[in-house]
C-alpha cells in the first residue's frame, strides 16, 4: 500500500525523514505540525458490495444535491387492495341504508367502521399517488411525502453536520396469520448519539441499502459497523 501523508494544519507533502514509522508521528517541514496519522493505516473491515439502483426508484445526483424518490405503488400488498375492498364493500351499503332511513343510532354504532373504511380508501389512493422525496445537500438532509399526508409518514428535516452514520433497521410491520410481515426502515445515528428514524415502509431490503449508500457517498460519511444495524446478506 502506498500512502502520501500532507500535513492536516498547512496540506504540505510530508518527507519520509520526517516521518516516524514506529510512533506513527509526523512533523511538517513548513509550518512544524506534530501529529498522529495512525487512522491511516487502521485495518477496515470488509467492504459492502455497491448497489445499483432498485426498481422503483429514481435518483439524481449533482455536486450540490443528492435527490432520490421512491414510488409508493410499487410496495403496494395486493391483500391490502383485496381487504380494502372488501372492507368497503360492506360497510358502504349499510352506510346508505342507514342515511337514508335516519337510523343515525345505527351510523353512531358503525361509526368506527366508517372510520376504519375511509382510513383504508385514503391509505390506497395515498399508495397510487404518493412520492417520498429523499433530498440531502451540505446543508440539510430533508423527507418529504407528496403530495397527500400522512399522519405516521411525517416529514423531517435533520442538520447534514450533525449526521454520524446511515443504517438499515428491519422490523415487523404486520402479521397475517401469526406470520411476521417485515419492513426495512433507514435511521441516521448522529454524532450526539442520538438514534433518528429517516424512512420506514420500505418491502425491499435492497432500497434500504441504496440510501444508505448513496446518502454516505454524497456526504463523504465513512460507513462503519452501527449495533442497531440490520445486515443485508
Amino acid at each position: 500500500m502506498q500512502v502520501q501523508l500532507s500535513c492536516p494544519n498547512c496540506h504540505s507533502e510530508i518527507l519520509s525523514e520526517d516521518i516516524n514509522i514506529s510512533q506513527m508521528v509526523a512533523k511538517c517541514s513548513n509550518c512544524h505540525t506534530v501529529f498522529s496519522f495512525e487512522e491511516n493505516f487502521q485495518q477496515e473491515g470488509p467492504q459492502k458490495p455497491e448497489v445499483f439502483l432498485p426498481d422503483g426508484m429514481d435518483a439524481l445526483r449533482l455536486l450540490s444535491e443528492l435527490d432520490i424518490r421512491i414510488k409508493w405503488r410499487k410496495s403496494m400488498s395486493s391483500f391490502l387492495i383485496f381487504f380494502t375492498i372488501f372492507w368497503n364493500a360492506i360497510v358502504l351499503p349499510m352506510t346508505l341504508i342507514a342515511l337514508f332511513s335516519e337510523a343515525y343510532e345505527m351510523l353512531l354504532f358503525m361509526s368506527l367502521h366508517i372510520l376504519i373504511g375511509v382510513g383504508l380508501l385514503y391509505y390506497m389512493a395515498a399508495l397510487f399517488v404518493n412520492t417520498t422525496y429523499v433530498v440531502v445537500d451540505h446543508y440539510n438532509l430533508t423527507i418529504e411525502h407528496r403530495p397527500l399526508k400522512m399522519p405516521f409518514y411525517p416529514g423531517r428535516t435533520t442538520p447534514s453536520r450533525d449526521i454520524d452514520q446511515i443504517y438499515i433497521h428491519k422490523y415487523v410491520a404486520s402479521r397475517t396469520n401469526g406470520q411476521p410481515n417485515y419492513a426495512f426502515g433507514v435511521q441516521a445515528l448522529l454524532k450526539t448519539g442520538e438514534n433518528i428514524k429517516l424512512l420506514k415502509g420500505l418491502r425491499n431490503a435492497n432500497q434500504a441499502q441504496y440510501i444508505e449508500q448513496e446518502i454516505e457517498k454524497f456526504l463523504k460519511i465513512k460507513d462503519r459497523a452501527v449495533e442497531e444495524e440490520y445486515k443485508v446478506k
